[in-house]
C-alpha cells in the first residue's frame, strides 16, 4: 500500500498536530510569564486549565530530572516509538480503517509532543482533571489523542481482523 491510499489518515494526524500546537500556543500566550499563579476553573471541583511544563514522560514521570540527559533520552525514546508506529501505519492495508484511525491518533499526538520537546525542551500540559482528593496528572490534546488511539488499537487487535502479531 502506498501513502496515497491513506491520505485521509495523513490528514487526520496532520489536523491533530495543528490543533495540538494551536492549543499549546494559546495556553502559553495566556499564562506566561506568571504561569505558576494562574489557573482557570472550568467545572468547579472537577476541571481546571493549568499551565505545566512537563520535562518528563507520561503522567509527569521523571518531570524533575536530576540529570539533563533525562529529557533528551525521553525525546529520543519518543522518536523511536514514533518510527515504529509509522512503520506499522505504512504496513497496514488501507482497508483497515479502525487500525489506521488509531495509528493516526497516536502519530498526531506523538508528533505534537515531540515538537514541544525539540523546540522547548518540555511538553506543554494544561488539562487538569480531579475529583476531590483524586487528581489525574495534567495532560494536553496530544496526550488525549494518543490515549484514545491506544484504546482503539487494543480493541482492533482484540477483534483480530487486520492486525495480527
Amino acid at each position: 500500500m502506498t501513502l496515497k491510499d491513506k491520505k485521509k489518515y495523513v490528514l487526520i494526524f496532520t489536523l491533530i498536530i495543528v490543533f495540538d500546537q494551536i492549543t499549546k500556543f494559546i495556553i502559553k500566550a495566556y499564562f506566561e510569564p506568571d504561569a505558576f499563579y494562574k489557573s482557570i476553573p472550568v467545572i468547579k471541583d472537577f476541571f481546571t486549565i493549568r499551565y505545566v511544563k512537563n520535562q518528563g514522560a507520561v503522567w509527569g514521570i521523571f518531570s524533575n530530572p536530576s540529570h539533563s540527559i533525562v529529557p533528551k533520552l525521553i525525546t529520543v525514546l519518543s522518536m523511536v516509538a514514533l518510527v515504529i508506529v509509522i512503520y506499522y501505519f505504512l504496513k497496514i492495508h488501507a482497508k483497515c480503517a479502525w487500525e489506521l484511525v488509531s495509528l493516526s491518533f497516536i502519530i498526531g499526538g506523538a508528533v505534537g509532543n515531540i515538537i514541544d520537546r525539540i523546540i522547548q525542551g518540555y511538553v506543554v500540559d494544561f488539562l487538569d482533571v480531579y475529583i476531590k482528593n483524586f487528581h489525574w496528572p495534567t495532560f494536553n490534546v496530544a496526550d488525549s489523542f494518543i490515549s484514545i488511539g491506544v484504546v482503539i488499537l487494543i480493541i482492533s487487535i482484540w477483534r483480530g481482523k487486520c492486525i495480527q502479531f
